[in-house]
């Protein structure tokens, strides 16, 4: 499916401008210090939701760009179809539905705050729900990417080094507060990966 391959092409550059933009949301819009308490967070929910709705919307557009990518490299390596790829592919499927569910939960976690109209703590229970989808959504997303890695690196349908970059961003991924680190490598194998796909359609 050649048109998959393009699509996936253009969806791996598109997930390039969103971990940029969502850096530049974290980094400069919210700033560190809010990300790291939960009482400037819940200020900025009614004071100032529009980067914690960026923040959130960039999430979504992310899930929707992960699924072409896993589609997209399912496809690429649907010669060695085997119960490794499809089990890698439903880590893929969790993870984006993890995301999506992280996103939902903040976005009416916000609401909440906004529709108080003074700033309140989202509960412990709200608060536990969408820490664990992030980071089921890190978690899983770290499986795919070793999985995929790997069955590339064994029937050689990447670039080796493509594949042990995934093989780093996976393991890196296992270990959730290292999530900075995996978003910037991931711009790279963004990159990477777009290309190979690309030109694999290429005449």
């Amino acid at each position: 499916m050649p048109h998959l391959q393009t699509i996936g092409g253009i969806a791996a550059f598109a997930n390039v401008f969103v971990a940029l933009a969502t850096l530049a949301t974290a980094f400069l819009l919210i700033g560190v210090a809010a990300i790291a308490d939960p009482t400037q967070l819940a200020e900025m929910a009614v004071n100032n939701p529009t980067p914690l709705l960026i923040q959130d919307g960039l999430k979504i557009a992310s899930a929707v760009i992960s699924i072409v990518l896993i589609l997209a490299v399912a496809n690429y390596l649907r010669h060695e179809r085997s119960a490794l790829l499809f089990v890698a592919s439903g880590f893929g499927f969790l993870s984006v539905l993890c995301l999506v569910g992280n996103a939902a939960l903040s976005l009416y976690a916000i609401a909440q705050a906004s529709a108080a109209g003074q700033v309140s703590l989202p509960s412990q229970q709200l608060n536990m729900m969408i820490g664990s989808l992030a980071l089921g959504a890190i978690v899983l997303d770290g499986l795919w990417l070793l999985l995929v890695s790997w069955i590339a690196l064994k029937h050689q349908q990447l670039p080796k080094r493509l594949c042990y970059l995934g093989f780093g961003m996976g393991a890196l991924s296992l270990v959730p507060p290292l999530g900075i680190i995996v978003l910037l490598l991931g711009i790279v194998w963004s990159i990477w990966i777009g290309r190979v796909f690309l030109q694999s359609v290429e005449p």
